[in-house]
């Protein structure tokens, strides 16, 4: 409950009695055991990864914002294309 008596924000009366029996028994008051599990999902690695890919997906997006795709599909005709297949060749396959 905060100073005017009232409970942790966020929560209608049956939520908060789960978190104050939750935290009852990690011997805990409410607002420590609602601190404490905010703090550890801020920790959580998966939500460190989500914001990781966020921030790379934005780089990438800049970069190849900026990029000359040109470049690139002439680069594709430098390499040869593969010898076409034979009867002989897909027979042995089988």
């Amino acid at each position: 409950m905060d100073e005017n008596g009232a409970p942790v924000s966020g929560f209608d009366q049956e939520q908060y009695a789960r978190v104050e029996r939750a935290a009852q028994v990690v011997g805990k008051t409410p607002e420590v055991f609602v601190r404490d599990a905010a703090l550890a999902a801020a920790d959580d690695p998966f939500i460190k990864a989500l914001v990781d890919a966020g921030d790379r997906v934005g780089n990438l997006a800049e970069v190849f914002g900026t990029h000359d795709t040109r470049a690139a599909r002439d680069d594709r005709t430098a390499w040869p294309d593969p010898a076409p297949m034979s009867r002989r060749d897909l027979h042995e396959i089988d």
